[in-house]
């Protein structure tokens, strides 16, 4: 379907990451497999069962995020490794998951052994919405800690073509995940994103995501919403095509 709304028509812009601004395969192919790297060694360095009385060894806000997986899971290190093993696997939106990741990946961008491949065309747009509307907003299912890790490493090219990794945490006013928001799928969710966005009319505020469900949903709170396709990103069925307004390339938006 093609665009029906001008670009200066909204006043914010609410984002999606993975599928939307990043590539999925930066998210199944590097950020997940980096973190089951991970998960042993950190796990090692606490004394299970894990009590909320117990004296440990490791970080303390790691611990805090780890007691509250299902005290079934938590009387051994093994038990607890194979049920976050298989959270990443079916990858489930576990909020708790969510926070571990966010943690777990902190070490991996400050190393420098991650940066996020943003496609070009939405760190340009991501610029000019800055430019136009003071900066944009980022919702997604991943932790707002894993969010501004993943914007404060963005892979760029210098002229010479070196890579380098830049900062564009500026360009996000705020960011909400599914701990301080809800379901990304609810649209209770995208109502309470209207009510922190200072915007008068619910249109004026454009959602981008790679999700039809997250889409419909932010369309029945009076969003305006577009399904953004992108090499890699699961193909849209044909009442799908239909039925949303679709965007290929950020630049048709400007």
């Amino acid at each position: 379907m093609s665009l029906t709304l001008l670009p200066l028509a909204y006043k914010a812009v609410v984002l999606d990451i993975e599928g939307t601004v990043c590539p999925i395969s930066f998210v199944k192919d590097e950020l997940f497999p980096y973190f089951v790297s991970e998960l042993p060694s950190i796990l090692s360095e606490y004394k299970f069962p894990l009590e909320s009385s117990t004296t440990q060894h490791g970080s303390e806000l790691i611990y805090d995020i780890l007691i509250q997986f299902p005290a079934s899971v938590t009387q051994s290190q093994e038990l607890l490794l194979d049920h976050i093993q298989k959270l990443v696997k079916n990858d489930v939106k576990d909020p708790v998951l969510k926070q571990l990741q966010g943690f777990i990946w902190e070490k991996g961008y400050t190393s420098g052994s991650i940066t996020a491949p943003l496609f070009p065309d939405a760190i340009e747009a991501i610029y000019k919405w800055t430019s136009l509307l003071g900066g944009v907003y980022i919702y997604s299912s991943g932790s707002v800690k894993a969010q501004k890790l993943l914007f404060g490493n963005v892979c760029t090219y210098t002229s010479d073509g070196k890579v380098k990794s830049e900062d564009l945490n500026h360009c996000c006013i705020d960011y909400f995940d599914t701990v301080n928001i809800g379901s990304k799928v609810d649209v209770a969710s995208y109502n309470k994103i209207l009510q922190q966005i200072p915007v008068k009319e619910k249109k004026q505020v454009l959602f981008l995501s790679d999700n039809p469900l997250e889409v419909e949903a932010a369309l029945k709170s009076g969003m305006s919403s577009y399904i953004v396709v992108k090499p890699g990103n699961y193909e849209l069925n044909e009442d799908e095509n239909k039925k949303y307004e679709i965007i290929r390339d950020f630049g048709s938006l400007f």
